[in-house]
């Protein structure tokens, strides 16, 4: 029995006839919000040097996991494109994830992500759109047309994550309204690059 639904599992995960190339370094840039040129809203089977997800049992159609590299992939079952990518540096909410496996790049320069504190990323991008602090991390919330980076430290200013998504949270009220956002929306229009 389980082995049938294992089958059927395998099936659904557009991922598990895919073959690794383990010759190939994963870049991340961050203006491009790209993996290895890979930018979002392309097809999902331009990833496919990646390899089988290892989410295994606890796959969700629309991501990927790769807790091995620190990355997570979410794509569109319908369209089979790329919503986002998730690069994780050391989040304790993302259990399981190590830092991510890979070199990472803005302005055409390689940032070390463990030194990436909030105000060298103000230094470089200005401030963010919005900062949402609570009693355990700070999201700091960069704002472009079709496009958010939701970059993520601990209140110590410890890097976890950087999200780039092509479906802004922000650009939800109900979202806005939650995290209590004042800052006026849509936000003055500005590129990644």
């Amino acid at each position: 029995m389980f082995e049938l639904l294992r089958q059927l599992f395998r099936r659904r995960n557009p991922t598990h006839a895919w073959m690794e190339d383990p010759s190939r370094s994963l870049t991340f840039d961050l203006d491009e919000c790209s993996l290895n040129h890979v930018r979002l809203g392309e097809p999902l089977e331009r990833l496919s040097f990646l390899g089988p997800d290892e989410s295994h049992a606890d796959f969700q159609d629309g991501v990927l996991v790769y807790r091995t590299r620190g990355l997570a992939v979410r794509y569109s079952p319908k369209t089979r494109t790329l919503l986002e990518y998730r690069v994780v540096c050391n989040d304790p909410i993302d259990m399981g994830f190590r830092s991510f496996f890979g070199t990472t790049v803005a302005k055409g320069q390689r940032l070390e992500l463990p030194n990436l504190s909030p105000e060298s990323l103000a230094r470089v991008y200005g401030e963010p759109f919005w900062r949402d602090c609570d009693d355990e991390e700070v999201i700091l919330f960069y704002e472009f047309i079709g496009l958010e980076w939701q970059v993520e430290f601990s209140l110590s200013g410890n890097l976890r994550c950087i999200t780039v998504t092509s479906e802004p949270i922000m650009a939800s009220e109900d979202q806005r309204l939650a995290y209590g956002v004042s800052a006026v929306w849509p936000p003055v229009s500005r590129t990644s690059t």
